[in-house]
This record gives C-alpha cells, sequence and structure tokens, in this order.
C-alpha cells in the first residue's frame, strides 16, 4: 500500500509505503499522530465493522479492469435486476457470485481519497482548520491474504430486503486453510439496480475484517469509555470514540470460545509481556476488566499502567484477532519499561508474522533497536533460531521478522515550528533501520554531563 498526503499540518507533501508493519517515529508535534489516524480513515472503505466513522471515503479511481468486473457482475446480477423491474415480480430471487470469476486480475489496484473537510471531521477539526489538506491510499488486492471466495445473494422484493451472505477461505501461517461466513440484512424501499450494484461492490472491497485504533489517550479513556461513542458534546477524534466503541463491542460479546492456535498463542505472549491476564469478569450482572495473576485479581484500573495501556490489545486478540486486520496504535511504548518495551515489540511482531498488520508510531530508541534485532534475527538459519529465541524477552522465534515485512518512517523537522520531512530510515540493502533521529538526543545528553563536569571543576 501507498499512502499520500499533502498539507497535513507541518506536513507538506509525504508518500509512505505501508507494509505489513510500519512504524512511524520522530519528536513530539510532528503530525505522526495525524498520519496515523490519516491512514486508519482511509481504510475504512475497506471495513467498517468497529468504526464509528461516518465520512465519505468512496473510492473515486479504478483500475481499468474494475470496469470489466463491473460488467461480469451486472450480467450475473441480472435476476435480481429483473425482480425490480419486473410486475409482478418472483417473490424471492437468489444468485450466488463466484469472486475468482469476477476478478480476472488478481493485482487489481483501489485508489481512494480523502478529503479536507473530513480529515478535519476524522481528526477533530473546526472545518476550515486544514482547507488545503488531503490524503491518498492506493493498494493492489493481491495484498490482502484473505481470500473472499463468493457471495450469496437472496433478493425478497415483498419486503425491500437484500440479504447477502460472504463466504471467506484464510489459511493461517502454517496451519490448515480455515472457513467463515457472515451475513448481511439490507432494506431500502426505493432499491435500483445502481444501489444493488454500488453495495455488493462495496461487498467485494471489504479486504480487512477489523480496523481497530489504539489511541495514546487509551489509558485514560478506559473508566469513562461508556461516555464516548453515544455523546455529541464530547470533542474527540473520530480514532478516540472508535476506541470507545470496540471497549463496548467486546464488553457486549458473547464469552469467550475456543480460541484458533494463532490467537491462543498470541495470547500467552502478552499475558507474558505484561506479567498476568487481562479478562472480563462479571459481578452483580456488571461485566468489569480485571487484571490477574498467579496469586491476586484487581481491578483493571487499580492495576498496573503497563497493564491498562496494552487492555485493548488483549481484548483485541482473545475477541476479534482475525489475519489482514489493520492496528493503529499510537505510542507502543507507553508507560512501559525498557525491558517491557522489548516484550511488547516481539509481540507486535509475532502479531504480523500471524497476519494482522500493523502502524504505530513510538519516541522510543529501545523499540526501534530492538526491532533491528528482530529483523537481524530474521536471517539466521533455520536451526539455530529456537536457541536464539530463548534469549529474547518473550522466547519465541515467532517474533523474527522479515526486513521486507517492515517500513520505518522518521518525521523530521527542517526547523523548529517549520515544515516536516517524512522519509524511509529502513535501508534496503543492509536490512537495519538509521535511527538518527535519536542519537543527537544521546549525543546532547553526553555532551551535557560533560559540560557538566567541567562547570564543576571550574573549567567551563
Amino acid at each position: 500500500m501507498k499512502l499520500k498526503i499533502e498539507k497535513l499540518g507541518r506536513i507538506q507533501r509525504a508518500e509512505l509505503d505501508v507494509r505489513p508493519l510500519t512504524v512511524l517515529i520522530g519528536p513530539n508535534n510532528t503530525n505522526k499522530t495525524w498520519t496515523a489516524y490519516v491512514l486508519y480513515g482511509l481504510l475504512q472503505s475497506l471495513s467498517r465493522t468497529l468504526s464509528a466513522a461516518r465520512f465519505d471515503v468512496s473510492p473515486d479511481e479504478h483500475d481499468a479492469a474494475d470496469a470489466a468486473t463491473l460488467e461480469r457482475m451486472r450480467k450475473l446480477l441480472q435476476p435480481l435486476f429483473d425482480a425490480l423491474n419486473t410486475d409482478p415480480a418472483p417473490a424471492r430471487v437468489e444468485c450466488s457470485l463466484s469472486v475468482s470469476s469476477l476478478f480476472e486480475k488478481t493485482d487489481q489496484r483501489y485508489i481512494h481519497n480523502l478529503k479536507a473537510k473530513s480529515i478535519c471531521l476524522l481528526l477533530g477539526l473546526p472545518d476550515d482548520q486544514l482547507l488545503e489538506a488531503s490524503a491518498r491510499l492506493e493498494l493492489l488486492r493481491n495484498e490482502f491474504v484473505t481470500s473472499l471466495v463468493s457471495l450469496e445473494l437472496v433478493f425478497e422484493r415483498p419486503l425491500n430486503r437484500l440479504q447477502v451472505k460472504t463466504n471467506r477461505r484464510w489459511t493461517p501461517g502454517g496451519g490448515k486453510p480455515e472457513e467463515s461466513s457472515a451475513l448481511f440484512s439490507y432494506v431500502d424501499d426505493a432499491w435500483t439496480e445502481q444501489k444493488l450494484l454500488a453495495l455488493i461492490h462495496t461487498q467485494l472491497w471489504e479486504l480487512i475484517k477489523h480496523v481497530v485504533v489504539f489511541p495514546a489517550e487509551r489509558n485514560g479513556l478506559l473508566p469513562v469509555w461508556p461516555l464516548l461513542p453515544a455523546s455529541d458534546d464530547l470533542e474527540v477524534p473520530i480514532p478516540v470514540a472508535d476506541f470507545g466503541r470496540f471497549l463496548g463491542l467486546a464488553q457486549a460479546a458473547a464469552p469467550l470460545g475456543t480460541m484458533s492456535v494463532p490467537q491462543a498463542q498470541l495470547s500467552a505472549l502478552l499475558k507474558k509481556a505484561v506479567g498476568g491476564e487481562i479478562a472480563y469478569v462479571t459481578e452483580g450482572g456488571r461485566k468489569r476488566l480485571m487484571f490477574r495473576t498467579a496469586s491476586a485479581e484487581i481491578p483493571l484500573q487499580a492495576a498496573a499502567s503497563l497493564s491498562r495501556a496494552v487492555a485493548g490489545l488483549s481484548i483485541y486478540i482473545e475477541r476479534f484477532f482475525q489475519p489482514d486486520d489493520v492496528l493503529i496504535i499510537d505510542e507502543l511504548e507507553m508507560n512501559a519499561h525498557p525491558q517491557a518495551q522489548m516484550a511488547l515489540t516481539e509481540l507486535i511482531a509475532a502479531l504480523v508474522n500471524a497476519g494482522v498488520r500493523v502502524v504505530l508510531t513510538t519516541h522510543s530508541p529501545y523499540v526501534v533497536d530492538h526491532l533491528n534485532n528482530l529483523m537481524e534475527a530474521s536471517r539466521t538459519p533455520v536451526g539455530r533460531r529456537e536457541e536464539l529465541a530463548r534469549k529474547f524477552a518473550l522466547g519465541t522465534a515467532s517474533s523474527f521478522i522479515s526486513p521486507d515485512k517492515v517500513a520505518v518512517h522518521a518525521v523530521q523537522e527542517e526547523s523548529p515550528d517549520g515544515e516536516v520531512l517524512v522519509r524511509e530510515v529502513l535501508n534496503r540493502k543492509t536490512g537495519l533501520i538509521d535511527w538518527s533521529t535519536f542519537s543527537g538526543v544521546s549525543e546532547q545528553v553526553t555532551n551535557l554531563y560533560g559540560d557538566i563536569l567541567r562547570a564543576a571543576e571550574g573549567d567551563a
């Protein structure tokens, strides 16, 4: 995927390569979070499952092959169109669409644009705050491993109802193919051929099951999240409100069933990273999040700040995890000791290797340095990886990640309060990250210590 942005705050123009793991690093107040949130907004057109966003992100440019796809789809949907235009019409019409027969080109290109007004709405800004801002997402259909196999359609004219059943197949890393289905129902008193075509076309391009955002405010939101999705009086960015909605959906969800193998493995890694389990407990008819160890169980709001910071991630893994999901994590390292930052970095790499896409912002040199370790470890001979993995925080080679899956972008100031430039800092030849965005600060700290010693000795 490619993300292109213009006049977004201090960023005048930037093009970002979005890979399975995309990292944004740089100083405060350089619009890293805005960049991540804009990507979140653009991805809504591929999945609305966990979003409260209601701004227009309709695709407005397609590959030429998409026109041929639409024509094939029109022919397959002709029985539905006949039911609309024939009087008397059959009460019930059924038809099915095979995705393989519709998309002859698996590398079909799709483009989505987000305009200034929608960007302001997304970020919680006045409409006139970013008058010239724009964002554009370009992607290929075959960038996603989850396969939509077919659509089964039932149109009931007396009820003005269209039912769409989606059948999907996906293969977990190293596992057996799994299948799943979902049923959607739509009612419209004024169906037209164009409405039917647009709705079904949207279903065909919903390539992502979940797009979930974890804002930097997540610690403080846990006690007040029920207020966020329903209130029009709270002036918060849409991604922040969406995090509240995500927590609400998790609380209302049915009790956990059997987790898939990747889910169980990732859940175990997270427990190891934070030293305990985050779980819902029902007390007096009310569900509460608790932090549980072998010797104690306490309400999450009274637990360590690290536990609260990763609570949303724990909920996602255990209740929502699907390959090709996208997670947007603002400040991964928040409230984490350097040792815990290493563990969280390994957890994120394991998530990516399990098929989840992650975009994260960070200010931490520990996260960047350890990501270098994980990429270098991926090049070691397979027979030596398990032994090497025992020296890592989580002790698993599933965290070793290929540099080909990683993009790291430094957001850097030209001058204080001046323009911000975005550049790729992962060297594709060496497979390592140039972390000069942090090294200047390290040098400054070292030089200051020397100045202090000289001052103490009267040599300043």
